[in-house]
């Protein structure tokens, strides 16, 4: 006997069995309070419509009778079930439902797309961010390259370099080997910075245009450096990028408006947080910033 009852408590069916009872009694529990009145759920013509659309986007031609009514099946199912999951509290504790849930209120609570403004309030936001907005400098460059483990005087050889250079002498017939490139076609400064780094690309962008000039120091050694054109950084009108402006400007008023919202929310809250007690091993309880007991 004993031999049948481990082999029975082995069997996934009977643990099915268990645990949907365990849910039947857990169900039965929870609804002691809900009202006896009748359910119902009533597909209205507009999510009927929502079905079609979107069997229409996936296949490129409306359904079936046949095919719409098992759509319009499958939502009654999923409503169904949806309404018995949530009446048997199955939504609490969930990390992955509540995570769902706070994303969908963020989103309705920061939705401001409809919204457009109007020319001064952008050409006011522009002028304040200006930094993020202006266009960088932008530069035509040759350089040669030094490199100071191969060379027993670098300032001579420096010298010498420079002054053939700027006496019209080839510029790919001198230097070191360099895996960088040669020459830049009105590159930003930024992608300056990404090959020589920051330093070396700020003081390149300064040099005016015309002549060799150098060393100017880099992390993998010297260069002579000639700039044959800058097209210097400025702040667009606002009429250039006014969609980006507008973009910009939406995010940080949703974003404000969802900072706002929240407060407004946390306030109807009393909210205490326990820190542990490290020295002494316990619990400290405190109230929240800016809340009161």
């Amino acid at each position: 006997m004993s031999h049948m009852i481990s082999r029975l408590w082995r069997e996934p069916l009977l643990h099915f069995l268990l645990i949907g009872a365990a849910l039947f009694v857990f169900y039965g529990l929870t609804r002691e309070t809900v009202s006896e009145a009748p359910k119902r759920i009533h597909v209205v013509p507009g999510q009927v419509e929502q079905l079609t659309a979107n069997f229409e986007r996936t296949w490129s031609r409306p359904p079936t009778p046949e095919e719409l009514d098992a759509m319009i099946e499958g939502h009654v199912r999923e409503e169904v079930f949806y309404r018995e999951a949530l009446a048997m509290g199955l939504d609490q504790d969930d990390p992955q439902v509540r995570r769902r849930m706070r994303m969908k209120l963020e989103f309705i609570l920061e939705d401001l797309s409809a919204q457009d403004y109007d020319d001064d309030v952008l050409n006011a936001y522009l002028q304040q961010q200006a930094d993020r907005f202006r266009n960088e400098t932008q530069l035509s460059l040759r350089q040669v390259y030094l490199n100071a483990d191969l060379r027993e005087d670098l300032a001579t050889d420096t010298r010498k370099l420079l002054t053939s250079l700027n006496q019209g002498v080839n510029p790919d017939t001198l230097g070191d080997p360099t895996l960088a490139p040669r020459a830049y076609l009105l590159v930003r400064q930024s992608e300056i910075a990404r090959d020589f780094g920051e330093e070396f690309a700020r003081e390149v962008a300064a040099l005016p245009p015309g002549g060799w000039t150098g060393p100017l120091y880099s992390p993998f050694g010297a260069h002579l450096v000639m700039i044959d054109r800058r097209i210097d950084a400025r702040l667009p009108a606002l009429a250039e990028i006014r969609d980006r402006v507008l973009r910009e400007y939406q995010a940080e008023q949703r974003k404000q408006q969802k900072g706002v919202a929240y407060q407004k929310l946390r306030e109807t809250y009393q909210i205490t947080v326990e820190h542990p007690d490290n020295a002494a091993g316990g619990i400290v309880s405190s109230v929240a910033v800016g809340e009161t007991e």
